[in-house]
């Protein structure tokens, strides 16, 4: 039998699919569940419903291809890993300083997998959008993930990877390092 817990999660999700349905039906624009959650649409949504979604096969790949589609590349709207920074939604955060979190990733691809965030995005939606002005930050996440992955246990190696861009598999418009380890890795990725 399920968990009182669980009960509300399938219910929180079973909600954003109705609300999701409606505004279909309605003739507005069509989200994916992950997108309710990415644009605040799904008010009765809580983070944990997001985790469990996720855990049930949420795709990145699948997903990325819908941010494009849905216009929502280089969008400086507002995006889940805000919610995470303004403490709306829980996160596992590992690590925390006055420029960037780290959180361990809700689907992770390898033992340890975290990510680390820039607080302030300043235009920073990608990698490729980076410009000069953006080196401090750039360096700081960077020296940022190898003192987590150590901190995690990573001393023999570790992966560092960003997605750019719907070609690079990117669903979430806010720079993000990934940090994968605790298993042996192997080349070329994906």
């Amino acid at each position: 039998p399920a968990s009182q817990e669980e009960r509300m999660i399938r219910a929180g999700v079973a909600s954003c699919l109705s609300f999701a349905r409606a505004t279909h039906q309605q003739g507005q624009t069509r989200r994916t569940v992950k997108q309710l959650f990415l644009n605040r649409s799904c008010k009765t949504t809580r983070a944990n419903t997001w985790k469990t979604f996720a855990s049930m096969g949420g795709n990145e790949e699948a997903a990325a291809k819908q941010a494009a589609a849905e216009g929502l590349v280089d969008n400086e709207g507002p995006t889940i890993f805000d919610k995470v920074i303004s403490k709306e939604i829980p996160a596992d955060v590992i690590y925390e300083d006055d420029k960037c979190l780290a959180f361990r990733d809700i689907n992770p691809q390898a033992p340890v997998h975290f990510l680390v965030i820039p607080k302030a995005r300043d235009g920073l939606t990608r990698l490729s959008k980076a410009h000069e002005g953006h080196k401090d930050i750039l360096g700081h996440l960077l020296y940022t993930a190898q003192k987590v992955a150590k901190d995690e246990g990573l001393g023999e190696g570790f992966r560092v990877a960003i997605n750019d861009g719907p070609g690079g598999c990117q669903s979430v418009y806010h720079l993000h390092l990934h940090v994968i380890g605790g298993r042996q890795l192997t080349w070329p990725p994906g």
